[in-house]
């Protein structure tokens, strides 16, 4: 990829040798042997700072080469980082490509993010609460001061051990704008969240399992949640649509009886209607009961086979004034429900008991509708509807949770 930018030399400090592999656009190099800091600016190589110290492994080596966003990068140089408050480390890797420049490859926990610098002017860089770039809102997640605490590889600017900087990270996942004050100087990336599979194949290496919430991790269902909770209230609008089509029912027969002194021992029986298909049965009796009951006994009767359903309805209305105040109880209708009732021919017979008849008698009136709506019914299915976005919405909850608990600057807190 990068043949013609290779080139090497002995370190000045140990006699190590010092592999440049972006020559020409690295300014210093620390040699992987003894960490001394080597400006590599011109064909002199002179040693900046002398160190003694050991080259310590990285996750992912110098000089390994890996494919991210469909371009082929190398990494070139590595340094680790410490927050000087929270005492909490990260690694930076620095790629390159002769062709894009350079990248950054951030881990921390576990978590990578692969990033870019930036030059735009930004307003209240750090200082604000909230960023906004290319329409996009960012949330301060963590503000601090880092320091480095090693460094190996070559790179397009001087670093070395103890070097610190204020910085500024704001959020909106997966994305994670960052700010990093050094002196005068402010430096801006714009990092995004890679999955952990993305770095080991593209590198192929092992890496360690994330631990924790990451700060630009992507959330739960991220892209889909406030589609499924569309899609759910879509299903809930369909389900009352029917709900509402199958209210009324489907009126099956209708009839019409008087019931006079001396019925007593009378049954009334409707006409024969018939039955499709498998069906439930709504009864609704009505009698002009005033300070009054009644108790009917109800018999579907099957004509063919002479299987029959039973039902009791007690109907009982009273009402009457006392100490100034009208009050009243019961009603004047009732309703029985016969639920599965077999396709075929029935007629429905009614043995009524009346608490008093007077001379007039008394008019009832039966209503028998099949396959009305119920409302219990619609409810189940709503809360089978919820069941799945609710648990998503939580789920997402917890996540944003864990997300925030590592940040001063949780909303609402």
């Amino acid at each position: 990829m990068a043949g013609s930018l290779l080139k090497s030399f002995s370190c000045p400090a140990c006699g190590g040798t010092v592999k440049i592999h972006a020559a020409g656009h690295s300014i210093s190099a620390v040699c992987e042997h003894c960490s001394s800091v080597i400006d590599t600016a011109n064909d002199n190589f002179k040693l900046i700072k002398k160190e003694h110290e050991a080259s310590r492994p990285t996750d992912i080596p110098i000089g390994a080469k890996g494919v991210l966003d469909g371009v082929k990068w190398e990494v070139i140089g590595y340094v680790e980082k410490r927050d000087k408050s929270s005492m909490s480390y990260w690694d930076e890797y620095l790629l390159f490509n002769p062709y894009f420049g350079f990248r950054f490859l951030l881990q921390s926990d576990g978590h990578w993010s692969l990033a870019r610098v930036f030059k735009r002017y930004l307003a209240q860089a750090g200082s604000a609460s909230e960023m906004e770039l290319d329409g996009e809102k960012f949330s301060v997640y963590c503000r601090g001061q880092s320091t480095v605490e090693y460094v190996k590889g070559e790179f397009y600017w001087r670093v070395r051990k103890g070097d610190f900087e204020e910085y500024t990270d704001y959020i909106a996942p997966p994305k994670m704008l960052s700010v990093e004050k050094i002196k005068q100087e402010i430096n801006e990336s714009l990092a995004e969240y890679v999955a952990i599979e993305a770095i080991e194949k593209a590198f192929g290496v092992e890496l360690d399992q994330p631990n924790g919430v990451a700060a630009n991790q992507p959330p739960p269902f991220f892209g889909t949640l406030a589609r499924i909770w569309k899609i759910a209230g879509w299903a809930i609008f369909l389900a009352l649509v029917l709900q509402l089509s199958m209210d009324g029912g489907t009126l099956v027969n209708t009839s019409s009886f008087h019931l006079a002194q001396g019925d007593g021992d009378k049954n009334f029986s409707t006409p024969v209607f018939s039955l499709q298909k498998r069906s439930s049965l709504w009864v609704t009796t009505s009698l002009d009961v005033s300070n009054n009951w009644a108790e009917l006994d109800l018999s579907l009767v099957n004509e063919d086979t002479h299987n029959a359903y039973d039902a009791r309805q007690v109907i009982e209305s009273y009402s009457g004034y006392e100490d100034g105040e009208y009050w009243n109880e019961g009603g004047r209708m009732a309703e029985s429900v016969y639920a599965a009732v077999p396709a075929g021919n029935y007629r429905l017979i009614i043995d009524p008991s009346i608490g008093q008849l007077d001379l007039a008698g008394m008019y009832m009136s039966v209503e028998i509708k099949s396959n009305r709506a119920v409302w219990g019914n619609f409810w189940i299915i709503v809360l089978f509807i919820l069941v799945f976005p609710v648990f998503a919405l939580l789920y997402r909850w917890n996540f944003e949770s864990k997300r925030w608990q590592n940040s001063d600057y949780a909303p609402g807190s």
